[in-house]
């Protein structure tokens, strides 16, 4: 499921890493926790982020599971999952979202959840 955001004056989550860090955990707890969900992967493929996987290639640092960015008074959220072949990978996705909207009230949200493995 994909809602989508322009991109324009953004920044990280509330200018402070650990705070962004810590929202990024319990997102990812959240997700974890919905039936159906088997795997959760980087939020920004290695692919896209050429200085990502540099820097995780040298530092050993693994890429963010979750993505967050602070867009106005808008927070958009990126998750990438793997679902079980027994669920349906709509279901999944909608669930998750909702998990992360109801867990950011009443903060708005923009989530933006991509299924890129069926089965497992």
């Amino acid at each position: 499921m994909t809602e989508f955001l322009e991109a324009a004056n953004t920044s990280p989550v509330g200018g402070s890493a650990a705070v962004s860090t810590a929202l990024a955990e319990e997102l990812l707890g959240l997700v974890q926790a919905v039936e159906g969900v088997h795997s959760v992967y980087p939020a920004q493929p290695l692919w896209q982020s050429i200085a990502g996987a540099a820097l995780a290639a040298v530092t050993g640092e693994k890429l963010p599971l979750i993505g967050l960015v602070e867009t106005g008074d808008t927070l958009a959220v990126k998750v990438r999952i793997g679902v079980s072949a027994s669920h349906p990978a709509p279901a999944v996705t909608r669930e998750a979202a909702g998990a992360i909207r109801r867990h950011l009230l009443p903060r708005a949200a923009v989530v933006e959840i991509s299924v890129v493995q069926l089965g497992s």
